[in-house]
């Protein structure tokens, strides 16, 4: 079903419908000369009457149709006033190049520019702040001449520190390595007691932050890692892995244990635990 009442023409602000009547009185302007040219009026200075009273007709046209035409117009969400619009029309009949006259609703308000009373109080804070900005620009500027050169400075002398710090460690390096030199040279045939100090020195050269530190289980496991006898370890090890898969195991005399195997073996201690659970389930039944 159609609805009784139409879509407004929207617009969005009144220069949009003067820029349209001006360029609606334009064109009939343009109309106007090309069928009453000036030069076919040879009367001195005086306007042709009838050109004049055809521009005035036009004008009262397009002025009333844009008229009528106003209430079906909204600007920017306000609606028009038909009888508004006649009466400014009215009151702007006589200048025919005026824009179109729109309502009060829709006209810019007037300006005035008012002097407050002069007040000492603001005008000395306003000099204040000025000579605040003043040395606050000054401020900027030296820094601005000043902060490259010292922080060029500072990063120079920083790494100045780390490269004289880093020459230090270096030579202390190699200090050391020049008496473990001397001592090989002196000890060749020297006894395990001379590496072992120089092991001690070593270790005690590490620094502490990348010092590892490895739990063990037990002071054996310590010792045996310690003193490289890590084949123990694989051994027992390995000996456990193959206990807990229920696979057969040779003592130090090379014979087998079936009953240590059958009694760590994880596999069995499963079966053994799945059995009871089904003839649990079977005496629960029977009851």
């Amino acid at each position: 079903m159609q609805s009784e009442h139409y879509r407004k023409i929207e617009l969005q602000s009144p220069a949009d419908l003067t820029y349209l009547y001006t360029n609606a009185v334009a064109e009939s302007r343009q109309k106007l000369d090309l069928h009453f040219p000036p030069s076919a009026y040879s009367n001195g200075d005086q306007p042709d009457p009838m050109k004049e009273r055809v521009k005035e007709l036009v004008d009262d046209f397009i002025r009333q149709t844009y008229t009528y035409a106003s209430d079906s117009l909204t600007i920017n969400g306000l609606e028009f006033d038909s009888a508004s619009v006649s009466a400014s029309a009215s009151a702007s009949k006589d200048s025919g190049d005026a824009p179109f006259p729109f309502p009060s609703a829709f006209s810019a308000p007037n300006e005035t520019i008012e002097f407050e009373p002069y007040d000492g109080n603001l005008a000395s804070r306003v000099s204040s702040l000025y000579a605040q900005l003043e040395s606050l620009t000054t401020t900027v500027a030296q820094l601005r001449r000043d902060a490259p050169g010292k922080a060029a400075k500072i990063y120079a002398a920083n790494l100045r520190e780390a490269l004289e710090k880093e020459d230090e460690e270096f030579e202390h390096q190699q200090e050391q390595q020049q008496r473990k030199r001397r001592r090989l040279e002196e000890n060749k045939d020297g006894d395990n007691d001379t590496n072992m100090e120089d092991h001690d020195d070593e270790t005690q050269e590490i620094d502490p932050e990348f010092r590892l530190d490895i739990p063990f289980g037990t002071q054996a496991e310590r010792e045996r890692w310690q003193s490289g006898e890590m084949a123990e370890v694989y051994t027992d090890t390995l000996r456990t892995l193959l206990r807990l898969q229920g696979e057969e195991l040779t003592d130090s005399a090379g014979a087998v244990s079936h009953a240590d195997s059958d009694k760590k073996a994880i596999s069995t201690t499963v079966a053994t635990a799945e059995r009871a659970e089904k003839a649990v389930e079977v005496v629960e039944r029977m009851v």
